[in-house]
């Protein structure tokens, strides 16, 4: 009787002590019913959210604020006239810019989309294009591209209402002469290995 006593004391110990030892399972992590869940997981997953680039549409009314952004609006000279054109800013980088419309029976631009420029590497083209992919992905993603040099000096690839911007030192050759405000043709544009997209203009 005595050795039963203490054949099950002991396996009750073992047990025990082998459920204190098994590790979390991810699940419980993963969805956050984990007690012991670190705190310093939400904060990780909030610092990766990716900026809402669905949020900006053409056409769309420009927005007053963002979450975790700063709206901020910027006059420049364009053409002899003063223009307006809205920053949006996260933790002090230029993510997009957006140009409003201008309605000229008023006389005034309007508070809608007109263009998108987007400086940063998180937006991705529905052709996985980037601001800092190859030109050469470019071209093969998109073959029909129509090229132009614009009056700026930057290079224009459009490709049907999206313009992939390159820097006209990435050209490999000699670049058209701008004779008006509309820019000049490239044809059978050619740029060196190392070019790349420095921005994304929807319009």
């Amino acid at each position: 009787m005595k050795n039963t006593k203490l054949i099950f004391a002991l396996a009750l110990a073992l047990g025990l002590a082998s459920c204190g030892n098994q590790p979390k399972t991810n699940e419980s992590v993963t969805n956050g019913n984990a007690s012991e869940t670190p705190v310093v997981t939400n904060e990780v997953q909030v610092a990766e959210t990716p900026f809402d680039w669905a949020a900006l549409k053409l056409g769309a009314e420009i927005p007053e604020k963002m979450d975790g952004c700063i709206v901020e609006p910027v006059t420049y000279m364009a053409e002899g006239e003063e223009q307006i054109k809205y920053a949006i800013k996260k933790d002090g980088e230029l993510l997009a810019e957006l140009e409003p419309g201008y309605d000229f029976e008023k006389n005034a631009f309007t508070n809608t989309i007109s263009v998108i420029n987007i400086y940063s590497d998180q937006y991705q083209s529905e052709k996985n294009i980037h601001v800092g992919s190859n030109v050469s992905d470019v071209l093969a993603a998109y073959p029909d591209l129509f090229t132009s040099l614009m009056v700026m000096g930057d290079i224009c690839l459009d490709a049907n209402g999206t313009q992939f911007m390159v820097a006209p030192e990435d050209f490999d050759g000699k670049l058209p002469e701008v004779k008006s405000d509309e820019g000049a043709i490239i044809k059978n544009p050619t740029f060196k290995p190392e070019a790349k997209v420095k921005m994304i203009r929807m319009y």
